[in-house]
């Protein structure tokens, strides 16, 4: 009867133990407390994917800087700002985003400079994205704007390592 409780005893305490190792793993920048300037970066991040769930172009455009040039999963070549915004329009004609995810990897910031790596799960009426990410912020007048950004799609080779 001892061996009994002692298995249901050990396979609880592992059980336990499991958990708490997963959900260390899966907070924010692996359980680091951020700064006040990482966590006003991030809110720019999140405040552009909230524009592109909800189809906001002006919201788009408005996070990205005159001289961006963003290199996105689909395109061949790097974009600029101004064929963003026709991309954007053209885009949301057609497409209706359902959801999107973010999560963040890290953070590094270089005195008006940052940069952002995350893993992103887009979801449309027509597309499906489950990527990886890295933009670089630069702190303008007060603001953080998006000026560079290369992103890959995790369902093509090589494969991402996570799950949602």
């Amino acid at each position: 009867m001892k061996t009994k409780d002692m298995n249901l005893i050990t396979w609880i305490l592992v059980s336990i133990i499991i958990l708490g190792f997963i959900l260390l793993l899966n907070s924010k920048a692996f359980g680091q407390e951020w700064t006040a300037e990482q966590k006003e970066v991030w809110e720019a991040v999140e405040t552009n994917w909230d524009a592109i769930k909800n189809g906001n172009v002006e919201g788009i455009l408005a996070l990205k800087h005159e001289n961006a040039f963003l290199w996105s999963r689909p395109y061949p070549e790097p974009i600029t700002k101004d064929m963003l915004e026709v991309i954007c329009k053209n885009w949301f004609e057609s497409e209706k985003p359902t959801s999107a995810k973010i999560r963040p990897l890290n953070i590094q910031i270089f005195n008006n400079v940052a940069n952002v790596y995350y893993l992103y799960k887009y979801e449309g009426v027509r597309y499906f994205d489950n990527g990886r990410a890295l933009e670089t912020w630069i702190k303008q007048d007060n603001k953080w704007l998006l000026i560079g950004s290369l992103s890959s799609s995790c369902d093509m080779p090589p494969n991402c390592p996570h799950s949602w």
